[in-house]
């Protein structure tokens, strides 16, 4: 009688190509993720080292010629250590699945291995497969960096509150009344301004010549946004001679550009368990060299410790196999940081 080969001990069920497999899967497309707004990197250790250098400007004063020059104080820098989260999930092949897996492969011509390979690949890389929970929680982790605070999917437990870390108080809400705008105030496009010239003021020392202020609004925010008597006004002049937008494209989770701010209706998952408040909108610059960054540590797995963290691990844990089912797990290590909290703002409305 025929023995089947002890598929889960072979080298395409190593952590080194499991690993290979899950990144090198078809991206689910985020908002954020797509955005490029976080610069990723990996980092060889589990606490991630943040430095802080707080010096100034002044103008320095005029003094006779040959007098002493005025003496300047040096850069404080302070060192702050942080660790990253561990997020890990595991799924499981059972021996049944892998029986009529292997008569669908005999029936199909195809390789018996290729089929179990397959039944791996759909827990790790299926569109409910674990890659993709890790890419959800990605999300949820980039928008809690736009909002200065990462928490759990407890909201009350807080991971990361960059406020607190950098010993620094957020900039109140913004508050605007929609209902008191008119077709020719400008109030609006005042208050885009302000919140603007706040936000550049709080990045000092960063490049911000190609700075983009993108407001993430939620649902009914962002309705209040377009339909508003000023920007109303404003859009009806920019349609003059073209056939009005209420024919055109889709509204919902449409952008619109005012007052210098990208609006963008942010299309958040069906629970709302990731995206933006309804009443509420997420102010933060695009396109400031590294001013958010998600780093990525390594994994609790022996034979990868000290490696360069990259944004998913997979591996099929020894003492987890049994004789009938194969457990595989995926891991990330992420810290998602935002190194000028005081530039982002929450918006509400009245």
């Amino acid at each position: 009688m025929r023995e089947l080969p002890d598929v889960f001990t072979g080298d395409a069920y190593s952590a080194i190509t499991l690993t290979t497999k899950i990144n090198n899967a078809p991206y689910s497309p985020q908002l954020l993720g797509a955005m490029g707004l976080y610069a990723a990197d990996g980092v060889r250790t589990t606490d991630i080292a943040v430095e802080e250098v707080n010096g100034t400007l002044t103008i320095v004063a005029t003094s006779e010629r040959g007098a002493p020059p005025t003496q300047i104080d040096h850069s404080k820098r302070k060192l702050r250590k942080e660790g990253a989260d561990h997020i890990a999930l595991e799924a499981h092949v059972k021996a049944d699945e892998v029986q009529n897996a292997l008569g669908d492969a005999a029936l199909g011509g195809d390789p018996a291995l290729q089929s179990v390979e397959g039944l791996v690949d759909d827990r790790l890389n299926g569109p409910f497969g674990l890659r993709a929970r890790i890419e959800l929680t990605h999300e949820y982790h980039r928008l809690g960096g736009i909002k200065g605070i990462v928490v759990d999917k407890d909201p009350n437990k807080v991971l990361h509150n960059w406020f607190t870390f950098f010993g620094i108080a957020a900039l109140a809400d913004h508050n605007t009344n929609f209902g008191a705008l008119t077709v020719d105030g400008g109030a609006f496009e005042l208050e885009c301004t302000g919140m603007v010239r706040d936000m550049t003021r709080e990045l000092e020392g960063f490049a911000v010549a190609m700075m983009r202020p993108i407001a993430f609004c939620g649902d009914n925010y962002f309705d209040q946004v377009y339909s508003n008597k000023e920007v109303k006004a404003a859009r009806k002049i920019r349609d003059t001679g073209r056939d009005s937008d209420v024919f055109g494209l889709s509204k919902a989770f449409a952008k619109l550009d005012y007052g210098g701010i990208t609006w963008v209706n942010y299309r958040g998952t069906k629970d709302g368990a990731v995206g933006i408040g309804t009443d509420e909108a997420r102010l933060f610059p695009l396109g400031v060299p590294g001013l958010f960054q998600m780093m990525f540590a390594p994994p609790d797995i022996m034979g990868m410790t000290n490696m360069k963290g990259l944004p998913v691990f997979a591996f099929m844990p020894p003492e987890k196999q049994t004789s009938r089912q194969a457990t595989v797990e995926a891991q990330s290590n992420p810290l998602t940081v935002c190194a000028r909290p005081r530039s982002l703002r929450r918006l509400t409305k009245s």
